[in-house]
């Protein structure tokens, strides 16, 4: 088969900056590259989707993990070359009326969510719209949201992750073993994907759809394999409570609901769900509440300890003194207890569902185990910038 070549458009995914780009069509692969000659994106022709888009053009995405990237192309030569080479896209033009009937409806259901917005107010209309969008779309969201936030956070020397090198790899192998259960145990429709974020921040975050960030910070602080079990479960609980949807929402709003409707993510709901995670971070009070009392049934069913969150989240709120008084450390925005309020509170709460934990319940990590997982980001302290 011959190169065909052309002009087109690329939205990468993880913007929503519109680039003119050359785009080369060969045997296996379409290659997005940019006027200077830099690889944009390959993409393989098996993967290429034709998505919905009025005539005259040819609107490409790819049936892949990532970024929702797209590739639009005028009509013409290399749009004909791609339809002939990428056998996938014939499929999709056989239901187009399907994709079109869908688009119609999405479009209605988001002119109804704009009357609802205006009747009764975001969060409510958050709270009714996200239970019933697809896991699919969760994960979408969640894979962009994780672009972003791994572009903005600060982090320390060594990259963005822990544990993707050799001297890091027991602490991840820990890691993976101290969520294994609790992954089992919760059953959810998505899997999760934890990141060890290298920063000396105390804090976790869950994203759309499964990833969850675990600071080094809050790992260093951890005494027990119990606490960080129940951080993990805690945050699993805003996974499968959809928490961050519903946040998405909240925060992106009517460009949320037009994004979702053209398929753009990059835009509107994601970018301001990772401004306001960045500057606040913190879920509602019943969302939290929520979370909590999940931690604890999902640490009883793996096997863990549930009232070890509680003490956690009290010795990050301030460490004891001599004399009994509560020392308050300098926190910064992004730190634990600064994102999930009413510590102390949400502490004898917790104390008081787990109750008392069995005497012969085995281990969830060995002291070997542990002590690799706090050293997961290396010996000494991940370096930053407090927020």
């Amino acid at each position: 088969m011959t190169t065909s070549s052309g002009t087109g458009v690329f939205f990468d995914g993880l913007t929503s900056r519109r680039q003119d780009v050359h785009v080369s069509l060969a045997e296996e692969d379409l290659a997005v590259l940019a006027p200077d000659g830099r690889m944009l994106a390959r993409w393989p022709l098996g993967q290429l989707r034709e998505a919905f888009t009025t005539s005259g053009r040819l609107r490409l995405t790819r049936d892949a993990e990532g970024p929702p990237a797209r590739l639009e192309l005028a009509d013409g030569p290399l749009a004909d070359a791609i339809r002939a080479a990428a056998p996938a896209l014939h499929a999709a033009r056989a239901s187009e009326r399907t994709a079109t009937r869908r688009v119609v409806l999405w479009s209605v259901a988001a002119v109804v969510s704009l009357t609802a917005l205006g009747l009764f107010g975001l969060p409510a209309l958050a709270d009714k719209v996200a239970p019933l969008l697809p896991w699919s779309v969760d994960r979408r969201m969640g894979e962009v949201v994780d672009a972003q936030l791994r572009y903005l956070l600060p982090t320390g020397q060594g990259g963005f992750a822990c544990g993707e090198t050799a001297t890091e790899a027991p602490g991840r192998a820990a890691l993976d073993r101290l969520a294994a259960p609790l992954e089992r145990a919760a059953g959810l429709p998505v899997p999760l994907k934890i990141t060890v974020v290298r920063s000396a921040i105390p804090n976790a975050l869950a994203l759309p759809g499964g990833p969850i960030y675990l600071f080094d910070g809050l790992i260093r602080e951890a005494r027990s394999p119990d606490e960080l079990a129940g951080v993990l479960a805690h945050e699993i609980g805003h996974v499968a409570h959809r928490d961050g949807a519903r946040r998405t929402l909240q925060a992106g709003g009517l460009s949320f609901l037009f994004g979702f409707v053209l398929g753009d993510f990059a835009g509107g709901g994601a970018a301001v769900f990772v401004a306001r995670m960045l500057s606040e971070a913190s879920y509602s009070r019943q969302a939290e509440s929520a979370a909590d009392g999940y931690a604890v049934a999902l640490m009883r069913r793996a096997g863990g300890d549930p009232a070890a969150f509680g003490a956690l989240l009290a010795r990050l709120t301030g460490e004891q003194d001599d004399d009994g008084a509560e020392a308050e450390r300098k926190r910064s925005p992004l730190d634990y207890v600064a994102s999930h309020p009413d510590t102390l509170e949400r502490k004898r709460v917790i104390e008081a569902a787990a109750g008392p934990r069995s005497g012969d319940a085995a281990p969830l990590l060995t002291p070997a185990e542990f002590a690799a997982l706090k050293a997961v980001c290396g010996a000494n302290p991940s370096k930053d910038d407090d927020a």
